[in-house]
């Protein structure tokens, strides 16, 4: 008997956004005033889980920035009322399955903050992006962002004309390198990614075709015998909610009748139903197209079997009438489609279809 094994797989769609978060404390070289710490708190919403294929998109950042009183008397001191610039992170993305990591920076937009007087600590509110649609996941596995360090530049103090302050060394704009302190956290978020995608597409799934026989003779000195070309048959992935045919084509089959007789032969099959950890599609739902091919010098003619479904009971591949002289060689196939359910769940499902030649 033969056994063929069918997969079919159901893709999700990209799953929803969930808040993340990341509290950090920074040491930054100031104008003026020299080091002086930083508190920030960045959050963002991103998937929990993505999948193979998919391209990264773009993540809304926002970062809240706490600065201390000493930097606002320094500001004060030098005439500004207000502050502003940008701020650029520094983030380091480990990539699944072991493919290394990407850096990659982020710039925010720090928004025009007023320094208190007096002097007092205050915060500063700054807005980016991450960079979108440079990145596709190409393995499965686990996906790591990391903020590792911080930049402030083109920042901008003015005084209540709104003309720029000049803070020495620097001119109308100044920048400030941060260094992460001791012990700080660098992990944002962390990401499973999926085998198979919706986009570009699903990968191809898999399946076995296992395929054994055992003939008796009945004629003459030669056989009734069945070969085939492979032993996996891999049906087309299917949408989930979406439904319809799932389509493939059975490994070709060889048929060869070396009996010298007068018998012909019949090569059946049957097949369970399309089982997963995500359930069932049964077996009615798969149907086929079979085909047969006759070798030149056959003494019998191949004929094929009906289109329809195969089921549980069973139905005809291909078969070769009695006459008075049969025998020669024969290549059997057939298209194979699933009739998906919209309800089916997404997931791998698997199903045995077996090959009986008499």
């Amino acid at each position: 008997m033969g056994l063929v094994a069918g997969l079919v797989t159901l893709t999700p769609g990209v799953a929803a956004a969930a808040p993340v978060q990341l509290d950090q404390k920074y040491t930054c070289k100031f104008p003026i005033i020299n080091n002086d710490p930083i508190e920030i708190h960045i959050s963002s919403d991103m998937p929990a889980t993505m999948n193979v294929g998919e391209t990264v998109p773009e993540y809304d950042i926002t970062a809240v920035t706490k600065v201390s009183a000493r930097a606002a008397q320094g500001l004060g001191v030098m005439g500004a009322v207000t502050l502003e610039g940008k701020a650029t992170a520094d983030v380091v993305v480990t990539l699944p399955g072991g493919d290394g990591t990407l850096p990659i920076k982020v710039v925010n937009d720090v928004a025009k903050a007023n320094i208190p007087n007096p002097a007092a600590a205050f915060e500063v509110n700054a807005t980016g992006k991450s960079p979108g649609s440079l990145l596709t996941w190409a393995k499965p596995g686990t996906a790591k962002f990391d903020v590792k360090g911080l930049k402030l530049h083109n920042m901008i103090g003015r005084d209540a004309s709104g003309a720029p302050v000049q803070l020495p060394p620097f001119g109308d704009e100044f920048e400030a390198t941060c260094t992460l302190d001791a012990g700080q956290g660098t992990l944002l978020h962390t990401m499973e990614i999926k085998g198979g995608g919706t986009d570009p597409g699903p990968e191809p799934t898999t399946g076995k075709q296992n395929v054994n026989t055992k003939v008796t003779p009945k004629q003459g000195s030669g056989q009734l015998t069945m070969a085939q070309a492979g032993d996996t048959v891999a049906l087309s992935p299917v949408e989930e909610g979406a439904g319809g045919s799932s389509t493939g084509d059975l490994q070709k089959v060889t048929v060869k009748d070396a009996r010298n007789g007068a018998t012909g032969w019949s090569l059946t099959g049957k097949v369970t139903d399309f089982t997963g950890s995500a359930g069932t599609i049964g077996a009615d739902k798969l149907g086929w197209t079979p085909s047969c091919a006759t070798a030149a010098g056959s003494a019998s003619t191949c004929v094929p079997g009906s289109q329809g479904p195969v089921g549980t009971a069973g139905a005809t591949l291909a078969s070769a009438p009695d006459a008075a002289q049969t025998g020669g060689e024969f290549t059997v196939g057939a298209g194979l489609a699933l009739d998906v359910p919209a309800t089916a769940a997404a997931g791998e499902y698997a199903s045995v279809l077996t090959l009986t030649l008499t």
